[in-house]
């Protein structure tokens, strides 16, 4: 069996239950700098808990989050870039020797809403000053997440062929055969193809969406690809809120699906708990034992 690496799980939902306010549109990209001990604290227990891969929390450290949230060009460019830059010094310092950092970079607007898509000028402009830094700071891989729109993953791949790390591509789902925006997933895997992508994976979905989707990246993909769900019935409203969660032990079943289906990297997204991701630990050991 090919080696199976374990993915981090929530950081949001963490640092809700720990009692921060995390604002949209910058969500928790500012407790990088106001708060980095419950940062590292949230890194720290995934890690105990069998974590291979920590993700460092960047998913809204980017200039246009500042900037609609109400910052000057000058220093959103400066806030964003400095909290950036902190977020992987943090996950550094409690990796270890073995641990691999990726540096998260979301859709440029809502994960949610594919069609807020500001344009492949605006997007390949900043998805390379992201990557950049990120790779400058010191990530060992960069995992473009919640990808839900073709035109904005193809800006992200082109404006990034110039990296010396690694790139991951993961995806949010409308259902188990398109993104979000409506584009078959068997195109896009397709296209992927033809570029220098190490791997794909799907994140922020739920489980049932996920499952769906296995046959389709089974057929039209040949290389490497992962899986991180949410842990609810749906996706999570704006604020990061599930309302129906699935019990670990039934996400654990349904992560073990993707793991036969072929899946070399597993973890999950919204809602989770280092207990999910402990349960999911001891789920990888078993098959590497087999």
């Amino acid at each position: 069996m090919n080696e199976i690496k374990l993915l981090d799980g929530a950081m949001g939902t963490q640092l809700m239950q720990a009692g921060l306010e995390l604002p949209l549109p910058i969500w928790s990209g500012d407790i990088n700098i106001t708060h980095p001990d419950h940062i590292q604290n949230v890194h720290e227990s995934y890690l105990k808990a069998g974590s291979d891969i920590l993700t460092t929390n960047t998913f809204r450290t980017t200039p246009r989050a500042y900037l609609n949230h109400g910052f000057s060009l000058d220093n959103a460019m400066k806030r964003s870039r400095k909290s950036l830059y902190k977020a992987v010094q943090l996950a550094r310092e409690v990796s270890n020797i073995n641990t691999v950092i990726a540096g998260s970079i979301a859709p440029l607007e809502d994960c949610y809403e594919p069609n807020l898509f500001p344009g492949v000028a605006y997007a390949k402009k900043e998805f390379n000053e992201l990557s950049n830094w990120l790779q400058d700071a010191g990530v060992d891989i960069i995992i473009f997440e919640t990808m839900g729109s073709w035109p904005e993953i193809k800006s992200a791949i082109l404006s990034t062929d110039d990296l010396q790390i690694s790139r991951w591509i993961s995806m949010i789902l409308r259902d188990g055969k398109k993104l979000l925006d409506g584009t078959d997933l068997s195109k896009v895997l397709n296209n992927l193809l033809d570029y220098k992508i190490d791997m794909i994976l799907l994140n922020c979905n739920p489980c049932n969406i996920t499952n769906e989707a296995l046959d389709i990246i089974t057929k039209y993909w040949s290389k490497s690809w992962g899986v991180y769900p949410n842990i609810g019935t749906s996706i999570p409203s704006k604020e990061g809120i599930i309302e129906e969660k699935l019990s670990i032990d039934n996400f654990k079943k349904e992560i073990n699906n993707c793991i036969n289906a072929g899946a070399s990297v597993v973890g999950a997204c919204c809602g989770s708990n280092p207990y999910y991701i402990n349960a999911l630990r001891g789920l990888i050991d078993l098959h590497t034992k087999q």
